[in-house]
C-alpha cells in the first residue's frame, strides 16, 4: 500500500509538472457547434468507428450486468459526443423520451458520478492555490461544528478512494425520495460522516465511495470560503460555456430532461439532490460535457472562450495517477487511467463512468490523440464506459 510521504510526493511533483505542461504547450482550440471547412472525411472516420462499436451494443435485448438483468428499454436512446484534435461530432442513437423526441446535442441527462470529476477539479484548484493541504487532517478543514472521530483521515483519501468509507451513508432510509437532501438533510450528512470510524489503517485500500466525494466537497468549500454551486458555477461551468450544466434544472431545461429506464427497461424517476449531491448530482448535455472533456485535455480555448491555464493545471493534477490498482489501472482524484492491460500499444485513456436510477454515462479522454468522448444512455446498466475507451483507442 502506498504510505503517506509518497502520496504527498506525488502532488508536488505533479503540480510542477502541470504547471510547466500548460506553459509550454499550445493546444488546438476546441470547434464550435459547425464542423471546419476540412472535417468532413474525418466526420465520416470518426462515425465509422461509432457506429461500428455502439450499434451493436444498442441492439442487445439482454444481458447480465454486474449480477443484474438487464433488459433493453424499447425507448432506449443514446447520445455520443467526440472531440477530435479540435473538432466536435455527435451521434445521435434512439429516443431521448418515450414520445419519440429524438436526442441532440441538448439533450440533459443525469451525468451521476461523472460530477466527482468536477469535484475534484475544485479540489485540485484549491490545492494549487495553497487553500487546502491533500495529506493534511480533514479535521482542519470541517465545517464549523463538526469534529471527526477519525483524525488521520485526509483530503485525498475521500478523493482517491482510500478513506475506506462505504459508497454511501449507512443510515439512509428507504426508498430514493426519502434520500433527498429536504429529508435527509445536510446535517444528517455531516453528523454520520463525522461518527465515521474506519475498519484499517489509513490509507485504506481502495474502496469506492459516493459519501466521501461528497464530504470532500464540503472540506473544499470550508477551505476556500465559497459553497461548492458557487465555485463550481465561477471556476469551471462559467469559464467553459457550460450554461446547461445544473443541480437544479430550469423548467426549460426540463423541457430538454431525457426520460431515464431503469434495469428492467421501465421509466425511472428522476435522481433526486441528495446531501452528497457533490457526488453525483449534475445534469448535463453533450455539448457541455463535451467542452468540460476539450478543457480535460488542455485546449487553451473551448467554446469560443480561453481557458486559464490555473484551471488546465488543476484538471491535469486532477488526472495524475496517485497509484495503481489491482487490474493495473491506475487511480487518479476520481478518474481512472484506463492503461489497456499492460499493453504498451494502447495509450492510457483516462476515464469516469457514471450512473442513475435511470441513466447511464461516461466522460473519457486520449491525450495521445487528442480526444475526448462522452456517451449518455437513458437506461441504468447501459454502463457505456468501456465502449468509450475502446472507440478512443480506435479513433483515426
Amino acid at each position: 500500500m502506498h504510505g503517506t510521504g509518497t502520496r504527498l510526493g506525488v502532488i508536488v511533483t505533479v503540480a510542477a509538472l502541470a504547471a510547466a505542461k500548460v506553459a509550454a504547450q499550445q493546444a488546438p482550440s476546441a470547434a464550435g457547434p459547425h464542423l471546419q471547412p476540412d472535417a468532413g472525411g474525418e466526420e465520416s472516420a470518426v462515425k465509422r468507428v461509432v457506429d461500428c462499436i455502439m450499434q451493436p451494443y444498442l441492439a442487445q435485448e439482454q444481458r447480465t450486468v454486474g449480477g443484474h438483468q438487464w433488459r433493453r428499454s424499447p425507448d432506449l436512446g443514446t447520445i455520443v459526443a467526440v472531440s477530435l484534435r479540435g473538432h466536435r461530432y455527435f451521434f445521435p442513437y434512439g429516443k431521448a423520451t418515450d414520445a419519440g423526441a429524438p436526442f441532440t446535442r441538448e439533450t440533459l441527462v443525469e451525468i451521476g458520478s461523472c460530477t466527482k470529476t468536477f469535484t475534484t477539479t475544485l479540489l485540485a484548484l484549491a490545492i494549487n492555490r495553497n487553500q487546502i493541504v491533500p495529506d493534511a487532517s480533514a479535521q482542519k478543514y470541517m465545517p464549523n461544528g463538526y469534529t471527526l472521530r477519525t483524525e488521520q483521515l485526509t483530503p485525498l483519501e475521500l478523493a482517491d478512494f482510500t478513506s475506506g468509507m462505504p459508497d454511501d451513508p449507512t443510515n439512509l432510509p428507504p426508498g430514493l425520495e426519502r434520500r433527498s437532501i429536504e429529508s435527509y438533510t445536510v446535517k444528517d450528512f455531516l453528523t454520520w460522516a463525522s461518527n465515521y470510524e474506519p475498519r484499517t489503517q489509513l490509507p485504506a485500500p481502495y474502496k469506492y465511495s459516493n459519501a466521501g466525494i461528497g464530504l470532500l466537497s464540503y472540506l473544499v468549500a470550508t477551505a476556500t470560503g465559497k459553497t461548492w454551486e458557487e465555485q463550481l458555477n465561477s471556476e469551471i461551468l462559467q469559464p467553459l460555456g457550460m450554461a446547461d450544466t445544473t443541480l437544479r434544472p430550469t423548467p426549460e431545461q426540463q423541457n430538454r430532461l431525457a426520460q431515464g429506464h431503469n434495469r428492467a427497461g421501465q421509466d425511472a424517476s428522476h435522481w433526486p439532490v441528495y446531501a452528497w449531491y457533490a457526488a453525483g448530482g449534475l445534469r448535463s448535455t453533450a455539448h457541455d460535457m463535451i467542452s468540460f472533456g476539450e478543457a480535460n485535455l488542455g485546449h487553451n480555448e473551448v467554446n469560443g472562450k480561453p481557458v486559464s491555464a490555473e484551471l488546465i493545471a488543476a484538471m491535469q493534477l486532477g488526472q495524475k495517477p496517485i497509484f495503481t490498482m489491482p487490474n493495473g489501472n491506475k487511480q487518479a482524484m476520481a478518474w481512472v487511467n484506463n492503461m489497456g492491460g499492460g499493453n504498451p500499444n494502447l495509450h492510457p485513456v483516462i476515464v469516469k463512468n457514471g450512473g442513475t436510477s435511470g441513466f447511464g454515462t461516461v466522460i473519457a479522454i486520449n491525450p495521445t490523440k487528442k480526444a475526448a468522448i462522452f456517451i449518455g444512455m437513458n437506461q441504468v446498466g447501459a454502463d457505456p464506459a468501456e465502449k468509450a475507451v475502446e472507440i478512443l483507442r480506435r479513433l483515426p
